[in-house]
């Protein structure tokens, strides 16, 4: 297990603060025009929760979000026939939700402990840092030649669905090759809304089907680390991590994968 950090606390709250906002959004609606104006707050916003949790199974073919998108809708009607049904003993039908939003909650915690549901982007940047030292030259800012691979582009497509699958990376794929995005926890909005048309500025390794692989560390993760690394060799490590991923990928052995992040030892929510 990797016990020596080189990334800096993750410390974002914002996906901590979120639903405190939104139960004083409810609080403040409901003072301010009743218990009804409260239930639908909290069920419009588990709808529109519900529904960006789907797109993010769209978007990564992630079976846990299925399940996170059921609590959220769940959680949604429950709020919404509260609103349709008001009175003081709850309709046969709001229990059921209310009963199907326990269950899925209780799933939905077993697979954020699990990391099932979890983007892994702080655990490549990690990997890839474990052997690189500190250096004086700092950032540079450039992409870096990593090597050639002889690696079938049917394989590294059929990596690419794996990547996503397990929130190692989103993923770009072109007619002549394929970039690898590793994204942190809280940082992936972007993608999965579209927001983000290209991969340059960011963190990335591209494998083209000529056999060519460069990588690119964002200057917003470089400066994530504690020290500062050699850059060329921290791109160069970034690299030679996919490719190991990929050969273990083309084994069979995509568990070690996950367990090459597991043994990271991050907490499930950093």
């Amino acid at each position: 297990m990797y016990t020596i950090r080189k990334l800096r606390p993750d410390r974002s709250i914002g996906m901590i603060l979120l639903p405190f906002a939104v139960l004083a959004l409810a609080g403040a609606a409901g003072a301010l025009f009743g218990l009804q104006a409260a239930y639908v707050t909290g069920g419009t916003f588990f709808g529109v929760c519900a529904a960006y949790s789907f797109l993010t199974y769209l978007r990564t073919a992630n079976p846990g979000f299925i399940i996170v998108s059921l609590f959220q809708l769940s959680a949604s009607l429950t709020a919404l026939t509260l609103f349709v049904d008001p009175g003081q003993v709850p309709s046969r039908a709001a229990l059921f939700f209310a009963a199907c939003m326990a269950f899925f909650a209780v799933w939905m915690l077993l697979l954020a402990v699990q990391k099932r549901i979890k983007w892994r982007g702080r655990e490549v940047l990690e990997l890839a840092a474990a052997s690189v030292d500190q250096a004086q030259n700092g950032y540079t800012g450039r992409p870096l030649p990593v090597g050639k691979t002889g690696f079938d582009q049917r394989v590294i497509v059929e990596f690419a669905e794996f990547a996503r699958r397990h929130l190692m990376a989103v993923t770009y794929i072109g007619q002549d090759r394929v970039a690898f995005v590793p994204v942190r926890e809280g940082r992936e909005p972007a993608y999965i809304l579209g927001l983000k048309g290209d991969y340059m500025g960011e963190t990335w390794v591209c494998f083209d089907f000529a056999g060519n692989v460069s990588a690119n560390v964002s200057q917003r993760d470089y400066l994530e680390y504690r020290e500062a690394l050699s850059f060329d060799k921290l791109c160069q490590s970034l690299g030679d991590l996919f490719v190991d991923f990929i050969i273990l990928f083309q084994r069979g052995e995509g568990v070690r994968i996950v367990d090459r992040m597991d043994a990271v030892g991050l907490s499930p929510f950093a």
